[in-house]
């Protein structure tokens, strides 16, 4: 496949263009358009065709949906897709050496090669403010994620620190602690928060944007519903 990202950074989206018979699987309500040779199915995909129900329940708990959806051309042909936050798409090609763990609301569409899994991250990630569970992508293959607001890479060597909510993937190399900002003043009066510490050799992925903050400043700007 051939994939075209335009109107980035802010209105991304991307243009998978198909040979005949190859196909995309994408994460429920990402198409925006599709040539006419182009069919849709919908299940779990489990890759080799076993385990999909618990495929399809283990990525319910990422916050992802039950089902994926397979979009595959007859002839070549291409489908539109984009992300329901406002921001950025980036394709990563995986050669297989490496495996990334995906934020939940990152994960935008693949190859069917790759095999998607989950991946518990632990109870740090209940005081992080990240999900206790991450999108494992593995093998060899085309896969794109998504973002609130741009997409950048840091190609971390050592360690790294940034704030939980601007974490979108990382490769496996990496592994990372949650741990203050500074000291309990700092944390809690900065508007800082708690940090993840990356250590390791691999590439973090990061949104230069934080849907939960964002979240949190709309939902104080609402007015009170009436009972």
């Amino acid at each position: 496949m051939n994939i075209e990202i335009q109107h980035r950074p802010s209105y991304a989206i991307a243009d998978v263009h198909l040979q005949a018979g190859e196909s995309v699987l994408t994460e429920g309500g990402a198409m925006v358009s599709m040539t006419t040779d182009v069919s849709v199915s919908t299940s779990t995909f489990s890759r080799g065709g076993a385990g999909g129900l618990l495929k399809g329940l283990k990525r319910m708990l990422t916050g992802e949906s039950f089902f994926l959806n397979k979009f595959t051309s007859a002839q070549g042909g291409h489908v539109s897709l984009a992300p329901v936050l406002i921001g950025d798409i980036e394709h990563i090609k995986m050669d297989g050496t490496k495996g990334l763990l995906v934020q939940s609301s990152s994960y935008l569409a693949s190859s069917p090669e790759l095999e998607m899994d989950t991946k518990f991250g632990g109870a740090k990630g209940l005081f992080s403010g990240e999900s206790l569970f991450w999108i494992k992508m593995s093998g060899r293959g085309d896969l794109l994620i998504n973002s609130f607001g741009g997409i950048f890479h840091i190609d971390v060597n050592g360690s790294f620190i940034c704030d939980t909510g601007h974490i979108a993937a990382y490769e496996d190399t990496l592994t990372y602690k949650v741990r203050k900002v500074g000291g309990w003043k700092s944390t809690l009066l900065s508007g800082e928060g708690l940090v993840c510490e990356f250590t390791g050799q691999g590439r973090l992925y990061m949104q230069t944007h934080n849907a939960p903050g964002f979240g949190g400043f709309l939902g104080s700007k609402l007015p009170p519903r009436e009972q």
